[in-house]
């Protein structure tokens, strides 16, 4: 997961953004491609009918489970308190269903279905979002905790040279990668010279090298055990050294968010919308919050930003955006006017 090291650096978003749905994207891709290399080791050239079937599967099995579970949620044909239980065994059943049917195809097809149940409409999947979050802070925890007590340190100790050169050749080829995808996009050299830093390894890499790793043992492979190793010093590598640096070199390379001295007025009544209007002329941002729509309207007829609703509800953490905003005025009628710093 890159979100804790997004959330420290800061980064603009035409930079965070990219490295989020790269996040995404390339544990499936990944996965997959790890697949077809093991599958040549295997079977030599049947490899690339192996990779098509994965890849076919996974993109069917996708869009039939994201189709399938959407027209349960928007028929709401299931209780609430049972939505996000019933997702999760939805997704447990997709993703086995699928890779039964062929090889290492599931995480595509759980990738594939979410993207597609979060852009359908009429599907309200703000709880499923926010169970998915705390589900996946403690999976993966458990995930490193398990995978990592299989690894001897001394394994990654022994590496030796060997280890230096693959951390190198990793490091090495990310700006290569970076620079070529980016051929033809409106990217200046330093928003891709931090593309090419910030790209730690995850727990794919690691259940993936684990698993291969089990696989080629009992075919008899010489160094299949090695491959654990070599990818978590990877792993280690990279989270520790990019975790650590990530932050300054966003400030030093000009990317960095600007402080967030923009400010929310809860209540938008006259004096709210007075001194919303006399802050954006010193160059603020400001946003109006209040649960009077009348309010709201005549915020909005001023030119003023603003969010309908409580900005302490459920709804508001997952629709209010505060990019920028680090300052609250509570004026409206029910609150006090004081004001407090993000």
């Amino acid at each position: 997961m890159i979100n804790p090291l997004l959330r420290t650096m800061r980064a603009k978003p035409e930079v965070s953004q990219v490295l989020r749905w790269e996040g995404i994207l390339i544990d499936p891709v990944g996965a997959l491609l790890a697949v077809l290399v093991f599958q040549y080791i295997l079977s030599g050239a049947d490899s690339w009918a192996v990779f098509a079937q994965s890849v076919g599967v996974g993109l069917v099995a996708g869009f039939a489970g994201a189709i399938s579970l959407g027209t349960v949620l928007r028929k709401h044909w299931v209780p609430e308190y049972l939505i996000n239980v019933v997702t999760l065994a939805w997704v447990v059943m997709m993703f086995a269903g699928s890779d039964y049917v062929a090889h290492e195809s599931g995480l595509l097809t759980v990738t594939v279905m979410g993207i597609w149940l979060g852009n359908m409409k009429d599907v309200g999947v703000s709880e499923i979002l926010s169970f998915k979050e705390s589900l996946s802070v403690l999976i993966i925890s458990v995930l490193f905790i398990v995978l990592g007590a299989r690894v001897d340190p001394m394994d990654i100790v022994a590496t030796g040279w060997n280890g230096v050169i693959v951390l190198l050749v990793v490091l090495l080829a990310r700006p290569v990668v970076v620079w070529a995808a980016a051929i033809g996009g409106n990217y200046n050299w330093r928003q891709k010279a931090l593309l090419s830093w910030v790209a730690p390894r995850g727990i794919v890499a690691a259940a993936v090298s684990s698993l291969f790793a089990l696989r080629l043992d009992d075919l008899g492979y010489p160094g299949g055990s090695e491959l654990v190793a070599y990818t978590f010093l990877v792993i280690i590598a990279t989270v520790v050294l990019q975790s650590l640096t990530a932050g300054r070199a966003t400030r030093v390379l000009g990317l960095a968010e600007a402080e967030p001295n923009g400010v929310l007025i809860v209540g938008a009544n006259g004096v709210a919308r007075a001194i919303g209007q006399a802050l954006v002329r010193q160059g603020f941002r400001v946003k109006l919050s209040d649960t009077s729509y009348e309010e709201i309207r005549s915020a909005r007829m001023a030119g003023l930003e603003t969010y309908y609703g409580d900005p302490i509800s459920a709804h508001a953490d997952q629709y209010l955006e505060l990019v920028g905003i680090g300052r609250l005025f509570a004026m409206s009628r029910g609150h006090a006017g004081t004001r407090w710093h993000a």
